[in-house]
This record gives structure tokens, C-alpha cells and sequence, in this order.
């Protein structure tokens, strides 16, 4: 059975995808939205996701933005409680939205972007984790969690001895998503639900926050293969796609070659 007839047990079905306004949430609204979806999009900046839906014609579902910072709680009651309100609950959650800044971990007035860094790439996940399992859990219904995490958060980057290294607190959110992951899948066996959780690893993807972060501070990320957001799309839409008995927990894509 292709992707696409196994992709009808979505049609209609509520997601919501975090940082649709970027280059991989945005192809993964796009996937979800041909495939009948409806999609609730949290973004801080409104521009970009109507932009998205206006490239959007002639496709089962319909993209909608709802104007959220998911590291404010109060934001992130208020646009689940909208969708609620809306469309009855949330069936599936991607939660893609991620930041990385340029400071040391060591480096002088880097407070704010260590903050940054944690109350986004984790705080705000966990956040939307919370209030979609709370909606999934109300309904009883086989909703899945799709925590798009990073080859950074199995490996830390390795830096060039003398260049400056890019790393900062990026790996260390992702190191924290892959375990937060784990503790989700066991929190939901507990909580005896119908839903799953799964994290992605991508390596490096054309337009993400790490290729256009890096490439100009390291010219080698130039010349280093790298997926496409289609790709991630891709693996998104094969993982929720599984048998009701079968749940990927973890899935690592790597474009051929790379060597990170």
C-alpha cells in the first residue's frame, strides 16, 4: 500500500505543526495538508505561513495560522485551546520549531541565548507536548507526537582544532529531546493511551536554522551534501503512517555522503 492510501486514516484529522514558518515545518505542513489535513500552524510571525497557504491550491485540507511563542505558556493554552474550540482536539503534534544562536557556552553576556536556546527547543516542546496529550488523552483517540530532533542530538559536532566552534547549547537541547522522547513514550505507556510519540533526526537539510547558521561561519557546510525539507516531510509521513501495533521511536536520516 503506498504512502499516500495509507495516509488516508489522516484525512480530516487536526494537526498542528510548530515553526511552519521555516524551511522543514513548512514542507511538512504542505505534506499534511495534500493529504487532507487540517493544520494549525503556531508561529510568531503570520507573513510567512500565509505565504505558504497561498502557494497552497486545489488540496484536500486547509492550513490555518495561529499566532503563538510556545515558550509563553499562556500563548501556547490559548492556540491549543482555539483549536479545541475550532475543531475539536489535536490528533497529531510535530513539533519542529527550534532556534541556535552563534554564542560560546563559555562566552560572556550569552545569558539570554542560552535561555533562548532551552525555553524554545525544549521548554516550548514540552509545552505543546503537555496540552496535545491532555486533547489526544480527553478524546481516546491513536494520536502520534513527532519530536523533529538532529543528528546533533545524538553527536556532538566535532570542532576544527584552531577555528571557533559552532555548537554552543544547540546540541545539548537536542541531547535533552532525545531523552525527552524516551520519557514521553513511557509516560504515555503509563497513562495506558492510544498515542505515539517518535523522534526524527535529520542531518544537515537545505534552508534549516543549522545549514544557514553555519554556512557562513564555516565555508566547508557549503560544499557538504544535505537533505531536502521534502525529505524530512517524507519521513514524517512514513512514521505516522505505520501500524497501529508498530511505532518508530527513533528514525536518523542522513543525505548520502555526509560525513558529520
Amino acid at each position: 500500500m503506498s504512502i499516500t492510501d495509507r495516509m488516508k486514516r489522516w484525512e480530516g484529522k487536526v494537526a498542528v505543526v510548530t515553526g511552519a514558518s521555516g524551511a522543514i515545518g513548512g514542507a511538512i505542513a504542505r505534506e499534511l495538508v495534500k493529504a487532507g489535513m487540517i493544520v494549525c500552524a503556531l508561529a510568531r510571525r503570520r507573513d510567512k505561513v500565509e505565504k505558504l497557504r497561498a502557494s497552497l491550491f486545489d488540496v484536500a485540507g486547509n492550513l490555518n495560522c495561529v499566532e503563538c511563542d510556545i515558550t509563553q505558556e499562556e500563548d501556547v493554552k490559548h492556540a491549543f485551546g482555539w483549536i479545541e474550540g475550532a475543531y475539536g482536539g489535536v490528533d497529531l503534534l510535530v513539533n519542529n520549531a527550534g532556534v541556535i544562536t552563534k554564542c560560546l557556552l563559555t562566552e560572556k553576556n550569552n545569558t539570554k541565548d542560552l535561555y533562548t536556546t532551552m525555553e524554545t527547543n525544549i521548554i516550548g516542546l514540552c509545552l505543546c507536548t503537555r496540552e496535545a496529550v491532555k486533547s489526544m488523552k480527553a478524546r481516546d483517540v491513536h494520536g502520534h507526537i513527532i519530536n523533529v530532533n538532529s543528528i546533533f542530538g545524538h553527536k556532538v559536532h566535532q570542532a576544527v582544532p584552531g577555528t571557533r566552534p559552532l555548537n554552543g547549547m544547540y546540541p545539548a537541547s537536542k541531547y535533552a529531546v532525545t531523552a525527552i522522547t524516551e520519557c514521553i513514550r513511557q509516560e504515555l505507556v503509563y497513562l495506558d493511551s492510544q498515542v505515539k510519540v517518535s523522534s526524527i533526526s535529520p542531518g544537515l537539510v537545505e534552508g534549516d536554522i543549522v545549514a544557514t547558521h553555519t554556512i557562513n561561519e564555516n565555508d566547508l557546510v557549503k560544499y557538504m551534501p544535505k537533505l531536502k525539507p521534502e525529505d524530512v516531510a517524507e519521513a514524517v509521513l512514513y512514521v505516522i503512517t505505520t501500524p497501529d501495533h508498530v511505532q518508530v521511536h527513533e528514525l536518523v536520516i542522513k543525505p548520502m555522503g555526509e560525513f558529520l
